[in-house]
């Protein structure tokens, strides 16, 4: 009964923080399918869509220096409760926004919000699931929350042409307020957990500046950190802002058939996380070798899209465009390649630090993208195919040396 009790709970446990991760996930792109909305009632033009689209980065990646010691010291339940009410009340702030910097210090409250939500729930299953199951738990949990890329497709297309983008908004507010209680109630009992893992671990805990040093000193650490900010500030720059454009103005797609298209990138993820956390469990002693197939394969299917041939069929934009997302997904193995890296007391530091290098790239690449568009000349109100497939151009070349850089990163520690 105990172990049916525990089974129980270590589901619930599982599902609230994948409904966590999930808004996270809604909230960090859901400008891709609103761009055209925001663009009319706001007047935006390339470069401040970037920035608007940015924003919810910027806070976010910042956030993660602090959230890393925190959750080792403090815990995930009172850090992830709390955002989830700075989470709302951006939210709502966005939803009633009627200027750009009104709507820009939204998705900064949102992005705060959000900081700790994957990096809380990788550290509650460091503290209450077996180690052995880490990486596979990891992949699970990217391929739930992903759904969330869903709903920031499609269905927000449809929300945004029925009841508006600022209602839409409003109720997602409401749910972060939900799902904030529910988590704060689920992790009860936090305080016992983290003593029966210190007590556990090889070695004994460090200090936050001694633990600092360990990790920015060490070169894998930088191999982690690069490949991660290229891998993800790639991909949610696609998915999260400039394929809705392109495949809108450039292809002649309508929102609905751009968000059907977009899809396929999440449901790629949603298919390739699991499998790649699983592997990399199967095979723990070669974590680095599983994340380096997934990293090229990644490359490669970036790179269709320079522009060297023309690609007109929906069919093969879905083809691409679901590679593009299996293969992201496969490589959610670099942060269990990571943990290992380093002593388990610091588990929540080193991947809160990895995960900044993530959400640079984000904040970076998504307005940087916007900067080189911008670069081009307007054309009957629209971009011509060139600047998107620099852009694209830019992306591709970034991730390949960033997976150069990361084959020479150690196995483990």
């Amino acid at each position: 009964m105990a172990r049916t009790s525990q089974t129980s709970n270590h589901f619930l446990l599982f599902f609230i923080l994948s409904a966590l991760f999930t808004l996270s996930q809604f909230y960090r792109v859901s400008s891709a399918v609103m761009a055209p909305n925001l663009i009319q009632d706001l007047g935006l033009n390339a470069e401040l869509l970037g920035i608007l689209g940015g924003a919810f980065f910027y806070a976010f990646t910042l956030l993660q220096i602090p959230m890393g010691p925190m959750l080792d010291r403090i815990g995930p339940r009172m850090i992830m409760s709390l955002s989830c009410l700075v989470g709302a009340l951006g939210a709502f702030l966005f939803a009633f926004g009627n200027t750009f910097y009104a709507v820009f210090l939204g998705r900064v409250l949102i992005g705060a919000g959000m900081a700790p939500m994957l990096m809380g729930a990788f550290k509650t299953f460091t503290l209450r699931y077996p180690p052995e199951q880490f990486a596979t738990l990891v992949g699970m949990i990217s391929a739930v929350g992903t759904t969330g890329n869903i709903f920031a497709a499609s269905p927000l297309a449809y929300l945004t042409s029925t009841i508006g983008w600022r209602m839409t908004f409003i109720i997602t507010g409401f749910i972060t307020i939900l799902l904030g209680f529910l988590v704060f109630w689920i992790l009860r009992g936090e305080k016992t957990q983290n003593r029966r893992i210190t007590s556990s671990s090889d070695k004994p805990e460090m200090g936050i500046f001694q633990s600092i040093r360990l990790i920015i000193g060490s070169l894998a650490f930088w191999q982690f950190g690069v490949v991660a900010f290229f891998r993800y500030g790639v991909f949610v720059s696609l998915q999260g802002l400039w394929l809705g454009p392109y495949l809108i103005y450039i292809r002649g797609f309508s929102p609905v058939q751009t968000g059907n298209l977009l899809i396929l990138l999440a449901i790629g993820v949603i298919l390739g996380s699991p499998i790649g956390g699983r592997l990399s469990d199967r095979y723990a002693q070669s974590r680095k070798g599983v994340a380096m197939v997934g990293l090229s394969l990644y490359c490669i299917s970036l790179f269709p899209l320079i522009g060297l041939w023309k690609i007109e069929h929906p069919f093969l934009f879905g083809l691409i465009f679901f590679f593009i997302g299996f293969f992201h997904g496969s490589v959610m193995s670099i942060y269990a390649h990571a943990k290992d890296s380093f002593p388990i007391s610091i588990s929540g530091t080193v991947m809160t630090y990895v995960n900044f290098f993530t959400m640079a790239g984000a904040a970076l690449f998504m307005p940087a993208l916007g900067k080189v568009i911008e670069s081009f000349p307007r054309m009957n109100n629209a971009y011509p195919a060139e600047a998107y497939h620099l852009a694209f151009l830019i992306c591709f070349i970034g991730m390949s040396a960033s997976v150069i850089f990361y084959a020479f990163s150690p196995k483990k520690r």
